[in-house]
């Protein structure tokens, strides 16, 4: 079991480590940062993030499942993941559609 003290010090560490990568192009001389292709691809960052958080529990409930599409339904993953991923898109944003499917899935019951 961790202390508070533990716990504290591992959500400061990772805030640090999270705003150092985040910003860590901002402060770096221009003749080092990123162009071209991998600057387009920097902008792919959150989407992949969104991908990475909602596919393998809506893919986790499937399977669960059996493949049975009512079973699907019921559980709320899968909505949760597609109405996260249709807001997302339609607010040109992660975050909006990260609140819409954990709300989504609070309403629903279904499990994280």
């Amino acid at each position: 079991m961790l202390t508070d003290l533990q716990i504290w010090l591992a959500i400061l560490g990772l805030v640090v480590v999270v705003f150092a990568t985040r910003n860590v192009f901002m402060v770096l001389p221009s003749s080092v940062r990123p162009r071209g292709g991998f600057e387009r691809a920097l902008r792919h960052a959150p989407v992949a993030a969104l991908v990475a958080l909602t596919v393998p529990p809506a893919a986790g409930g499937l399977l669960e499942a059996g493949w049975d599409p009512a079973a699907v339904w019921h559980d709320g993953r899968m909505p949760a993941a597609l109405v996260t991923v249709a807001v997302s898109r339609l607010a040109g944003s992660p975050f909006p559609g990260l609140a819409a499917g954990v709300a989504l899935l609070l309403t629903l019951g279904g499990t994280a």
